[in-house]
């Protein structure tokens, strides 16, 4: 048996232990008495032997005990014991009280490890089961106590078990420090107790459980007020600090599977919950197939970069008045080994949340890049467009590297459009302006795309150094019944036309919608109902079959 493993069985049957070793020492010490009288006296070495009742006392009963039994021990071999049997010469008092010093100098010491040992696993025993911090029961008691619930030994209502996380935590330590966050978690949980809460868990760093076991509509509304009470504002160091939550729970009438389980689905609810930026949903099994499935792609992306499974599929975009392909934009494709074709909804959203975007971005500008110069060759000489995401622009040398394949390929920066949306410009609009306006000053053309999805479009776009707007196909699809739709389009090409900024129309599917388009000002048109995305050498074949100019107007 391991050492702690012992420890922790002999305190938790100490009782039984203590019981049985009184008649032990006392039997011990009178035993050791005989062993001494009968070889003859104190003289001898056997009066050591009263060390191991002394340690044995120590080691259960701690300092207390071994200090009792080592006063016993003293007295025992003490003024009852004399130096030589056959003499009957008794031992000096000075003599047997320094030996009683020594025994309870080992019985305190012996007492004293066995009480510090017993403390220590009493520490880590704690430990296991309850946060340092917080002083809240862990995952580890959540586990334990959700034992409760298993099959056949739980007949009550349906139970829920909600987690509760800090969202904003890296804003929150950048301006207050590491300690805002034990702060909050301390009064979130203080909180949640003082309004019904009764089984809370501190489960990680910035996350609190909580076990709801009451009858359903009493459990239900405790749930709907979490997200009122857990708005409220926590103070710290005096200052009133917003702590922004997310709350993911999974319901269940028994525990049928291992407790983890369950916390494991109450955090993939909260997860999702995370990801989309809502307040509180419930776990669903389609949420962990969901998750699996981005992780997936995200882990295989790194290899399809390596070995070349992305490639671009190109869109042309034509003048509605001239017919000219004007211009086409590269769309990221995967050929997965295993599921096919895949388009960027499959992917990019993902790849977005990380790293990958910028090895995935510069991939699309050096593909579309000598595209651009081999079509050149072949005498199809048309801007390219590549889409750039939220990430590229706040990444600290995105422009450098992008300025510098013009240099490394030759290329004038007129070729190539970079296709932003609105939403990542508002991300850090100050920022996303500066980054822009140094590309168009190295000659890329900048257009705004899924224009009119955004709240701040008009605020910024004075300042964008944009030549063309691609109004959101959400609007365009809805022409030209939806009388909203043709409002906020004829709004867009108005303003731009004013500006001095060219629109283009994405989405166009239909021939309503294109002979539509037709009739407005609107500069150029791009969607299925021209063309869809295709491989760069049938896009090559259809331009030059095409002379260049759409053929429904040719």
């Amino acid at each position: 048996m391991e050492a702690p493993k012992f420890l922790d069985w002999v305190e938790r049957h100490k009782t039984i232990i203590r019981r049985l070793m009184i008649p032990i020492l006392i039997t011990s010490a009178a035993l050791v008495y005989l062993l001494v009288f009968l070889t003859g006296g104190i003289k001898y070495v056997y009066s050591h032997s009263m060390y191991i009742p002394i340690v044995l006392a120590g080691f259960v009963f701690g300092v207390k005990g071994g200090v009792v039994m080592a006063m016993v021990a003293g007295v025992v071999l003490g003024p009852f014991m004399p130096i030589n049997v056959e003499t009957g010469e008794m031992q000096k008092t000075a003599n047997w009280l320094y030996r009683t010093g020594f025994f309870l100098l080992i019985g305190s010491v012996s007492g004293f490890a066995s009480d510090s040992v017993i403390k220590y696993m009493k520490r880590l025993r704690w430990l296991s089961n309850f946060n340092p911090t917080s002083k809240l029961p862990n995952r580890n008691a959540l586990f334990n106590d959700l034992k409760r619930f298993e099959k056949g030994s739980y007949s009550g209502e349906d139970i829920i078990l909600a987690v509760v996380a800090i969202d904003n935590i890296l804003e929150l330590k950048s301006v207050f420090g590491y300690g805002v966050i034990d702060d909050a978690t301390r009064q979130m949980a203080r909180r949640l107790a003082l309004n019904g809460g009764e089984d809370i868990y501190h489960t990680d760093s910035a996350q609190l459980a909580i076990v709801l076991d009451k009858d359903p509509e009493t459990n239900q509304r405790f749930l709907d007020n979490l997200s009122v009470l857990l708005k409220e504002a926590v103070t710290y160091n005096d200052i009133s600090v917003h702590v922004e939550t997310r709350i993911g729970y999974v319901g269940f009438k028994k525990i049928e599977l291992a407790p983890e389980v369950y916390l494991h689905r109450a955090e993939a609810a909260l997860a999702l919950v995370q990801e989309r930026a809502m307040e509180m949903t419930a776990f669903n099994p389609e949420i962990v197939t969901q998750t699996e499935e981005n992780i997936s792609i995200l882990g295989e992306l790194q290899t399809a970069i390596k070995t070349k499974q992305l490639c671009l599929y190109y869109q042309p975009q034509i003048d509605l008045r001239t017919g000219d392909i004007r211009s086409v934009e590269a769309l990221l494709r995967w050929q997965h080994p295993k599921r096919g074709l895949l388009t960027p909804g499959a992917f990019i959203a993902r790849a977005e949340q990380s790293t990958l975007i910028q090895t995935i971005t510069e991939f699309a500008l050096r593909e579309a890049i000598e595209q651009h110069k081999q079509w050149k060759i072949q005498g199809v000489e048309i801007p390219v467009s590549v889409n750039i995401s939220t990430r590229n622009l706040l990444h600290p040398n995105f422009t450098d590297r992008v300025i510098a394949l013009l240099e490394e390929y030759q290329i004038d920066g007129r070729w190539i459009e970079l296709e932003v949306t609105e939403s990542a410009i508002v991300v850090d609009m100050e920022q996303a302006i500066d980054e822009l306006v140094r590309l168009a000053k190295a000659n890329f053309s900048i257009s705004i795309d899924d224009f009119g999805t955004g709240y701040s479009s008009l605020q910024y776009l004075h300042r964008l150094p944009a030549s063309l707007i691609k109004i959101d196909q959400s609007f365009i699809k809805r022409l030209p019944n939806d009388k909203g739709a043709v409002y906020i389009v004829d709004a867009a090409v108005t303003l731009a036309q004013k500006m001095g900024i060219k629109t283009i129309a994405e989405g166009v599917e239909t021939q309503e919608v294109y002979d539509y388009l037709k009739q407005t000002d609107c500069d150029m048109a791009q969607g299925y109902f021209i063309s869809k995305p295709i491989p760069q050498d049938r896009f090559s074949r259809w331009f030059l079959n095409q002379d260049g100019v759409y053929a429904h107007l040719a």
